[in-house]
């Protein structure tokens, strides 16, 4: 598969205008879209050769965000987003020497051990208190602890700046091993952060409700989907994790998942039954559910920031887009749709400066169009782009526009 994707590649360099890292990795070519199907070209080389364990291009492949911006402007049809996934599969796959990713490593032991990629404690997930669900339906909302998570990954990355890159990378590479030192982490979380997330998750939870729809929620021992997994090229890992996600959500009753955010939404409609025999699960975006709802047209002002799982996959998604135009009016980046500009979120657990270089020039972006504020559907979008306080989650403003 990764030589019919490689082999596709005619060298125009047309990828390199549209790829977020290449600008932010200082023109490195190497963490730019072209450069990764290069390498992806001497990769396969390498193995056929025998010669792989002199390689260290690990990084080339582990900072693309996956947003497959490349794949709009490609003539040829590559995409350095499906050369770099399978890329990733192939070093892991085959134990590359010297090109396993310490922090891959550390999120994928925590990841099997305590079903999140930071260890959080189930006790942690209180942002459900007070409300009402519906327990016996078989609609389930799975909010597969991704607003959770966000509070904690700033925190997490603090630690790093104070430690260093050294340090850094030798305490993931213990935590890989003893994956409960990640615990430590759950002390770093933003609590400010925490609130803001919480009352989202509570507002899609109310719109929801709202709108007649009645269901069901696992409450804190509900698992994470396993996104980083799938992303970092863990694929075997992946397979048994989705099935024990599987295996929760069918013990559990559940017939149809009412997801919170793309990453999850996208794994599990796309994803998951290739990786799961039998998989029966009718998976929908919560924004399906609102369109009864009772919307009012605020007097703001706001800017979308859309989310690549939405725009850039082979099914665009405007739902999203549609709800939020009826409760404000809506302007979108000079970078939008086909041509939209990543956050940087994919990024942040494992190159964080990168992550943030990309997030700065989308929310500098985001300004310029003169909105008030900044409207995402996602959460991984809304931590990397929360910045002086202008950007907040699509739920809060339907909520407002609901008189919710």
């Amino acid at each position: 598969m990764l030589q019919n994707e490689v082999g596709k590649c005619i060298s125009c360099g047309f990828c390199e205008s549209v790829c977020p890292t290449l600008p932010a990795a200082g023109y490195d070519l190497w963490k730019g879209a072209r450069g990764r199907v290069i390498m992806g070209h001497e990769l396969l080389n390498a193995v056929r050769e025998g010669r792989e364990g002199n390689m260290d291009i690990s990084d080339s492949f582990y900072s693309c965000l996956d947003c497959f911006a490349c794949l709009q402007v490609c003539p040829a049809g590559v995409n350095a987003g499906v050369v770099s996934h399978l890329a990733r599969s192939l070093i892991v796959g085959k134990k590359i020497k010297g090109n396993q990713n310490p922090y891959a490593e550390m999120i994928v032991a925590a990841t099997m051990k305590y079903m999140n990629p930071l260890g959080i404690p189930a006790s942690s997930d209180n942002w459900a208190e007070g409300l009402k669900f519906d327990q016996g339906s078989t609609d389930v909302l799975y909010t597969g602890k991704m607003y959770q998570l966000m509070a904690y990954t700033g925190g997490l990355n603090r630690v790093r700046d104070m430690a260093g890159d050294h340090v850094s990378k030798l305490m993931a590479g213990i935590i890989a091993n003893h994956p409960s030192v990640i615990r430590m982490s759950a002390s770093q979380r933003d609590r400010s952060f925490q609130k803001q997330l919480n009352n989202s998750l509570r507002n899609i939870v109310k719109l929801l409700q709202a709108a007649g729809n009645h269901f069901s929620y696992p409450g804190p021992m509900e698992p994470y989907p396993g996104t980083f997994l799938y992303d970092l090229g863990y694929l075997a890992e992946f397979e048994e994790y989705a099935n024990r996600v599987y295996g929760f959500l069918k013990e559990y009753g559940a017939k149809r998942i009412i997801t919170v955010d793309p990453h999850t939404y996208d794994l599990m409609k796309h994803t998951y039954p290739e990786f799961v025999d039998g998989f029966d699960l009718e998976v929908v975006f919560y924004a399906d559910l609102l369109s009864g709802l009772n919307i009012s047209k605020t007097d703001r002002t706001v800017v979308y920031h859309e989310p690549c799982h939405f725009v850039l996959r082979e099914d665009s998604y405007s739902t999203p887009l549609e709800l939020i135009n009826r409760a404000a009016d809506t302007v979108l980046a000079p970078r939008n749709g086909k041509r939209n500009r990543c956050c940087g979120g994919p990024d942040e657990l494992i190159f964080p400066d990168l992550s943030d270089k990309v997030s700065q020039e989308r929310y500098s972006e985001l300004i310029s169009t003169g909105a008030s504020e900044i409207v995402t559907a996602c959460p991984i979008c809304l931590a990397n782009l929360s910045k002086e306080r202008k950007t907040r989650d699509m739920a809060d403003l339907l909520a407002e526009a609901s008189s919710l």
